[in-house]
């Protein structure tokens, strides 16, 4: 599985819209975890494979990805 840089945008807004606070998901393992992912994405300008992750992180998209999909397919089925 790869991943875009608006997919890791996408699941940092998903996970920080479930913290109870903008300051508790900067402080979390998630968001530490997301944030430098999104920082080396930036500075690569690539798309990163899930091979390249570390557990947390890929975790962390999967979660996101999985409940986008079903969202997505849920709206198509209307």
């Amino acid at each position: 599985m790869r991943f875009t840089l608006g997919e890791i945008e996408g699941a940092i807004h998903w996970w920080r819209v479930r913290a109870s606070s903008d300051a508790g998901f900067a402080g979390s393992a998630v968001g530490c975890a997301l944030a430098r992912l999104y920082g080396e994405t930036i500075a690569d300008h690539r798309v990163v494979a899930d091979n390249e992750l570390d557990d947390l992180q890929r975790d962390a998209l999967r979660a996101f990805v999985r409940v986008s999909t079903v969202q997505q397919d849920a709206e198509v089925q209307r």
